[in-house]
């Protein structure tokens, strides 16, 4: 997703980043390569899951996807098990505790940890196009793999918030990653774009963490409300650390709803562990 981006100000004045996101070494794995099954040099049989006889790592987590409808959610948003989430979180991870740890020191409220986050995020992790970094159109990076990259666009930002909202303590649902349209001005009518959602503390109201689409250091307590941002103008899905959910005809930015409860989390942790052992071994 990708949307020209009004940059924050400011100089840098929270922590950089931790030595622990270093480049790696040109001959290592990557993600990009193990999920698009592309042979490892010097190797007759490839990467770990990489066969070209076998599935990828999303179609094998796509199989173990179950529908929540069957616990009587509506139809009109198709709530799914963790699937993608595991990836694009990287929950829980040592690297990124240790990361949010850092940047949220000595901090108690869940919304001085989400302003002291985004504010890190803004001054610390740069714009830019996949295009330039990845050499596609297109390519949504784990965090630890885009903190070794050193910057990303709209949804690298949001998930690397995202991650570190969670790893300092804020409970999950009171934190979603949107995929959706956003006005970009005339001549541009909308594009594509991701952000960061947090229900604040102060009156349990959705306030917007962006980290490229009109970003902002303001503090939580001071951010219009999502469901006045006028801007966000559709949503695609949303997701969290325990569920992902498909929007069709159903506005979850200017109507936030319900927060679910998953119930299965004992099939979700499982599939959870194994798939998030896995990206932080190659991400």
């Amino acid at each position: 997703m990708s949307v020209d981006p009004i940059r924050a100000g400011g100089s840098g004045y929270f922590a950089p980043l931790v030595s622990t996101f270093q480049p790696r070494t040109a001959n290592a794995a990557q993600l990009f390569d193990i999920v698009n099954r592309v042979p490892q040099a010097g190797s007759n049989t490839g990467l770990r899951w990489t066969q070209n006889t076998s599935s990828t790592i999303f179609d094998r987590m796509l199989l173990n996807s179950k529908s929540l409808q069957l616990q009587g959610y509506g139809i009109e948003e198709k709530v799914l098990s963790p699937t993608y989430n595991r990836i694009y979180l990287q929950y829980p991870n040592d690297s990124l505790r240790t990361l949010a740890d850092d940047i949220t020191r000595g901090l108690v409220s869940d919304d001085e940890k989400a302003t002291a986050v985004i504010r890190w995020a803004l001054n610390n992790f740069p714009y830019e196009l996949d295009e330039i970094n990845y050499g596609y159109a297109e390519f949504w990076a784990p965090p630890t793999f885009a903190l070794r990259k050193g910057s990303g666009d709209c949804e690298d930002g949001a998930f690397i918030v995202h991650s570190l909202l969670l790893h300092a303590g804020i409970p999950y649902e009171r934190v979603r990653t949107y995929g959706g349209l956003v006005e970009v001005g005339e001549g541009a009518a909308t594009g594509g774009h991701a952000w960061t959602a947090y229900r604040r503390e102060l009156d349990n109201e959705w306030i917007i963490l962006d980290t490229s689409y009109r970003p902002t250091l303001a503090h939580v307590a001071d951010r219009p409300l999502m469901k006045d941002a006028s801007l966000y103008i559709d949503n695609f899905f949303y997701f969290n650390a325990y569920y992902w959910i498909n929007l069709e005809d159903v506005d979850r930015i200017h109507d936030p709803g319900v927060v679910y409860t998953y119930s299965s989390r004992g099939i979700a942790q499982d599939l959870l562990l194994d798939t998030g052992a896995w990206v932080d071994t190659h991400a």
